[in-house]
């Protein structure tokens, strides 16, 4: 937010000033600064803006793409169990039912305040892959079940690194400043053009200072996939837990 009030007072100020100072004559504004430097610095300033939405978007696309994975990998370990003895199954379940929990209350408050895992989400995952190691072969004597479920194990923990991966995801500053510093010039330009008494070309200079600086709040505030403008919540992990409770009807009856 500091960021953003410096940039908009940056561009107020400057309008100003070029508006009462730093007037363009016509000679110029035709020439080297119309012709040149305005179109150089749009074309930086275009290209930055868009170079970091596409990137925003595709850390959110990306974010979104590996909690699906995720959430997965956990419904198919869930319902694996049901091929092992009662009570492994159900210490198996349990440790996944508390390993979901805590990546919807520890680790999703940190990915979005601090870019990073829980160390609770850590220990429960830890506590999880020792309940699937210590499986026994199923009733079926060929081991592909408990194959299968390290296997679901190993997707579920490579989804869990591509979330942290996600977590410290975003615009890189260098791009922002350069998108901030051209924006600002984008903002200015017009009111140094202008000439006394030209109402509607001060309305439009305006507006695209509005304009350019709604752009560039924009791109301050993608931030990464778990607390930006665009931003993923809990709610796939939370709908995944209340389908374990509709698989725990289907495995158990009674």
């Amino acid at each position: 937010m500091f960021l953003s009030l410096a940039v908009l007072l940056a561009m107020v100020v400057g309008a100003v000033l070029t508006a009462r100072r730093f007037r363009i004559d016509d000679d110029s504004a035709g020439g080297s600064v119309g012709g040149v430097i305005a179109p150089c610095v749009l074309a930086l300033y275009l290209a930055a803006a868009a170079m970091g939405v596409v990137i925003g978007w595709e850390n959110f696309t990306g974010a979104g793409d590996g909690i699906n994975q995720e959430v997965g990998a956990a419904e198919s370990l869930y319902w694996s169990t049901a091929a092992f003895p009662d009570q492994e199954a159900e210490e198996v379940r349990e440790d996944l039912r508390a390993y979901m929990v805590a990546v919807a209350e520890k680790d999703w408050p940190m990915m979005r305040d601090q870019g990073e895992l829980s160390t609770e989400g850590e220990e429960a995952l830890a506590g999880l892959a020792a309940s699937v190691r210590s499986l026994s072969v199923s009733d079926t004597g060929d081991g592909l079940d408990r194959l299968t479920a390290r296997q679901e194990l190993a997707e579920l923990s490579d989804a869990r690194v591509e979330r942290a991966d996600a977590a410290g995801d975003g615009i890189p500053p260098v791009l922002n400043a350069v998108a901030a510093l051209s924006a600002i010039a984008v903002a200015v330009l017009p009111f140094a053009m202008i000439r006394r008494g030209s109402a509607v070309a001060y309305f439009w200079a305006s507006a695209n200072l509005v304009f350019v600086f709604a752009t560039i709040l924009l791109l301050f505030h993608l931030g990464n996939p778990f607390n930006g403008a665009l931003a993923h919540d809990a709610g796939a992990v939370e709908e995944v837990l209340a389908r374990f409770e509709l698989t725990d009807s289907a495995i158990n009856p009674g």
